[in-house]
C-alpha cells in the first residue's frame, strides 16, 4: 500500500487553494445564476465552506438531475457550485497523491494521459507484435461502471493513500451524499462529480494492479471502464478473460461485453479503430459529428449562434480527428465553414 498522507486539510482550506478551487470550478460557467451570486459574495462563501470543512460540520447540497444521450444515454447528477468548489479544493490536494499511485497505462482523466496517449501507446503495442508475430486484441467494457460502484468499495480505495481523518470526513460525506436513507448497502456514484471521476479511477488501480501482479500482463491499459489486453494466441486472451470475470465479479462489476479478434480486423478503442500503421475515426463518431453539425448550422441560419462560436464547438472534434487518418474526411465534413482550415 505505501505511504498515506495525513495533514491535508490544511492545505485543502488554504484560502489561495479555495480562490484557485472556485476559479477552476467558474470556467465555462461564468454566465450561470448559481456562480454569479457565488461570486456576489465571495468572500463569505469561501469564510464558510473554509470554516465547516475544518470543523466538520460541511455537508453536500442536493444534486441536478438531467440525462445526456451522447456518445450513449447517461444520467448525470449536477452537485451545486458551493459543492464543486469544495471538490476542487479537495482533489487539488489529493490528486497528485492518487495519481502517483496509479498504474502508468490508466489514460482515463489525468495529467499527461488521455485517449490520445492511450491510442499512441495502443498503436505501438500493435506495431511492434504484429512486426513479430501474431497478435489478438481481448477489449472488455464493464458494466454500469459508476452506478455500480458500492459505496463500500469507494470509502476503501480513498484509504489506500490518504489517512487525514477531516479530509477523509469530507470525503465520505460526498459518497454518502447520494445514497437513499433505508440503503443499507449503498450502490453508485454521481458521473459528474470531480471526485467520483478520482474515484472510479482508484477502483479501477485496484483491478489495474491486479492485472499487473497477478496476471502479469504486459501490454494491457484501461480507460475508465474500457480495458484491452494485446496477448498472442486466441486461447490466452480466453483465459485472461475469465480470470477478469472473476476479479470484477469479486468487486462487484459484471462485464457489458467483451470482444476477442486478430489484431487485423482492427481495434476500436478510445474513439479509435485503430491497426498497426493506420488509425480512422469510429462511425459513430463521425455520425455524431454530422449531426452536430446540422444542427449547428440550424442555429445558424435561425440568428441563435454565430460563426464563431460554431469554431469553438467543433475544435475539439476535428482536433480529436487529426489524431487520425482523416484529412479527406475533415475536408468533406468540416469544409463548409470558411474559416476552418483544414490541413
Amino acid at each position: 500500500m505505501g505511504k498515506r498522507y495525513k495533514g491535508l486539510i490544511e492545505p485543502i482550506i488554504d484560502w489561495d487553494n479555495l480562490i484557485q478551487a472556485h476559479r477552476l470550478a467558474r470556467r465555462g460557467k461564468r454566465d450561470r445564476a448559481e456562480v454569479t451570486a457565488f461570486e456576489a459574495n465571495l468572500w463569505q462563501e469561501l469564510a464558510a465552506l473554509q470554516m465547516e470543512m475544518l470543523w466538520g460540520t460541511y455537508q453536500p447540497g442536493r444534486y441536478r438531475e438531467f440525462l445526456v444521450y451522447e456518445p450513449k444515454r447517461r444520467r448525470i447528477l449536477a452537485a451545486p457550485y458551493r459543492d464543486r468548489v469544495a471538490q476542487h479544493a479537495i482533489c487539488a490536494i489529493t490528486g497528485p497523491i492518487w495519481d502517483h499511485s496509479m498504474f502508468p497505462h490508466n489514460y482515463a482523466c489525468r495529467p499527461g494521459k488521455g485517449t490520445h496517449a492511450g491510442a499512441d501507446q495502443a498503436q505501438a503495442w500493435l506495431r511492434g507484435m504484429a512486426a513479430t508475430g501474431p497478435c489478438w486484441v481481448l477489449k472488455m467494457d464493464i458494466q454500469q461502471y459508476f452506478a455500480s460502484i458500492p459505496h463500500a468499495l469507494a470509502c476503501s480505495v480513498i484509504r489506500d493513500k490518504i489517512a487525514c481523518p477531516a479530509t477523509l470526513r469530507l470525503l465520505d460525506r460526498i459518497i454518502a451524499s447520494t445514497a437513499g436513507h433505508d440503503e443499507r448497502e449503498p450502490v453508485g456514484i454521481p458521473v459528474g462529480n470531480l471526485v467520483s471521476q478520482w474515484i472510479a479511477n482508484l477502483v479501477g488501480n485496484r483491478i489495474d494492479q491486479w492485472a499487473k501482479r497477478e496476471l502479469r500482463l504486459r501490454r494491457y491499459a484501461r480507460y475508465m471502464d474500457d480495458m484491452i489486453v494485446l496477448v498472442r494466441t486466441r486461447e490466452e486472451a480466453l483465459a485472461i478473460r475469465e480470470a477478469f470475470r472473476e476479479q470484477l465479479a469479486s468487486l462487484g462489476f459484471a462485464f457489458s461485453k467483451t470482444s476477442i479478434l486478430p489484431a487485423s480486423r482492427g481495434l476500436n478503442f478510445l474513439g479509435y479503430r485503430i491497426w498497426p500503421h493506420k488509425r480512422l475515426l469510429r462511425r459513430d463518431s463521425i455520425r455524431r459529428m454530422r449531426r452536430r453539425l446540422a444542427h449547428l448550422e440550424y442555429r445558424h441560419a435561425q440568428g441563435t449562434i454565430t460563426p464563431f462560436e460554431i469554431q469553438q464547438r467543433i475544435n475539439s472534434w476535428e482536433a480529436h480527428a487529426r489524431h487520425a487518418d482523416s484529412a479527406t474526411l475533415r475536408r468533406r465534413i468540416l469544409g463548409r465553414w470558411g474559416s476552418l482550415t483544414v490541413n
